[in-house]
């Protein structure tokens, strides 16, 4: 199943000291597991050898459905004043009044209410982005409380800030059938008004394999796996579908501390397997000394499957004469 954006406001004071106290800070969990069920404690701990667990929790109320239908791997943004400021990726459910008390409290002294409907995520994460801005991407305009996005609505989230997953490791999946889900479960520009990439979830799956570093292949540098991005070759617009599914080689890991956009704007590109350099384009001083510290690098990500897509690169960005291209690649 598609992994979907759950939106949890997190505005007003008490919730703000509720993101403080259990999920920018973890709670142990050999201080609450005599109040969790016995399985549910015996699958924690064997999922969190740290034993720090993060938290949230909802009153009973309009928001059930959508807490019954968070399914593993969704990514749950924090809404604090119109800015998400902290993304994490949803586990486990449980109904748990005691544990909301113990945690939180009463929310509403005088009627008994709690925040009993509990949730625990993993991967907790400062980003920065207006939620403003996450709207843009959608179709629909939900409501300003805690919701599930649909598939459509998340899978343009996810295009548009592809950050929100960087260090999620979804369930591993071999190529055969990510091309199968892709070709048979869904199109690849989706059905949605506004186009999509779902094939670009099984690209970042292949170059990263989930891991929490990765290594640009211009600079040959080691990043975070949040300044790196999988940089299409040949740019997806010109694919067809056939290139746009060719999930291991259309695309390589760049960095963001230069290396992508540097490749995207044409001042680098590959040519036998090395980085060279624009022949005509005069990038400034600093751009220029970056390119001299690139230059001449063997590349990992060029092999006879991916020589076609650099040779579209250098050919679009006119590196070369089209009449010498096939010459100096055959």
């Amino acid at each position: 199943m598609t992994a979907a954006v759950v939106y949890q406001p997190c505005s007003d004071p008490v919730a703000r000291q509720n993101l403080q106290n259990t999920i920018l800070n973890p709670i142990f969990l050999d201080e609450i597991v005599h109040l969790l069920d016995p399985v549910l404690g015996a699958i924690l701990r064997a999922e969190n050898p740290s034993g720090k667990l993060y938290i949230w929790g909802l009153s009973p109320s309009k928001t059930e459905a959508a807490w019954l239908r968070m399914a593993p791997n969704d990514v749950v943004i924090f809404n604090v004043k119109g800015v998400v400021t902290v993304a994490s990726r949803f586990t486990h459910r449980t109904r748990n009044r005691r544990l909301a008390l113990h945690l939180w409290g009463f929310k509403n002294d005088s009627v008994g209410t709690t925040w009993e409907n509990i949730y625990f995520v993993s991967d907790v994460r400062h980003v920065s982005i207006p939620y403003s801005d996450i709207l843009l991407c959608t179709e629909s305009q939900p409501r300003m409380s805690f919701n599930r996005f649909s598939e459509a609505d998340s899978a343009a989230i996810f295009d548009r800030y592809e950050r929100l997953l960087d260090e999620f490791a979804d369930e591993p999946i071999s190529l055969e059938e990510a091309r199968i889900e892709i070709s048979l479960q869904m199109e690849t520009d989706g059905s949605a008004t506004r186009p999509t990439r779902n094939e670009h979830r099984f690209i970042v799956k292949h170059l990263f394999k989930g891991l929490a570093t990765g290594t640009c292949c211009i600079c040959l540098n080691e990043y975070p796996r949040n300044m790196l991005v999988a940089a299409h070759i040949k740019k997806r617009a010109s694919c067809d579908r056939k290139e746009k599914l060719d999930i291991e080689n259309i695309a390589a890991p760049m960095c963001r501390m230069g290396c992508d956009p540097l490749f995207e704007f044409g001042y680098i590109s590959v040519s036998n397997g090395v980085v060279v350099r624009h022949p005509s384009l005069e990038p400034p001083a600093a751009i220029s000394s970056y390119i001299d510290g690139v230059l001449g690098n063997c590349v990992p990500a060029w092999s006879q499957k991916t020589k076609k897509y650099f040779q579209w690169h250098r050919g679009t960005h006119g590196f070369e004469p089209a009449e010498a291209l096939e010459m100096l690649e055959t």
